[in-house]
């Protein structure tokens, strides 16, 4: 590498740093009872459905599931070649321009039933591993190849519980 290359990385490096810690500082500026009430008002204005609530810093977002099924990850970084699978919720899990922990074809939530439907999550053979509040799910099980999801599961792309998701199903009010 050159040293154009190698400044250009540290630029990029600080600027990455200092952007996570302003995010941080501002979001600790805010007090809890603030934060929560916000969002509060954004929980009771979703309607009836299922939804992913994305609650890690790569994740943000409310998502809806309300299909047969749902694929979870991530988009190539520069130095990998794009899958020809489609995913249908990104995580933008890429710290330092790289891959941390989210594979780009992660998981899969897919529903089954016709009037009570139920929702299920399956491990797609990535790399991390899939959580459900904290419990690895696992792939290597054929009598259990996936797990149900219930409202408030907390979903998580990888170890850390750092990309992470609360599954809500709101019902008719």
């Amino acid at each position: 590498m050159n040293e154009e290359t190698i400044r250009l990385a540290e630029t990029v490096d600080r600027l990455s740093r200092t952007s996570r810690l302003q995010d941080l500082s501002l979001l600790l500026a805010q007090s809890e009872s603030h934060r929560i009430g916000r969002i509060a008002t954004v929980l009771s204005g979703i309607g009836p459905g299922t939804f992913l609530i994305g609650t890690g810093p790569y994740t943000q977002g409310v998502y809806s599931v309300m299909t047969d099924e749902i694929i979870l990850g991530r988009l190539a970084t520069p130095l990998e070649e794009p899958l020809d699978k489609p995913v249908d919720i990104f995580c933008q899990d890429i710290p330092c321009l790289t891959p941390r922990e989210v594979s780009r074809y992660h998981a899969k939530i897919y529903r089954l039933g016709d009037t009570k439907r139920a929702y299920f999550i399956a491990d797609l053979g990535s790399t991390c591993g899939t959580f459900v509040n904290k419990v690895r799910l696992d792939n290597d099980d054929p009598a259990n190849p996936a797990n149900e999801l219930f409202h408030g599961d907390v979903i998580s792309l990888g170890p850390s519980h750092v990309n992470t998701y609360v599954f809500a199903a709101f019902e008719n009010t």
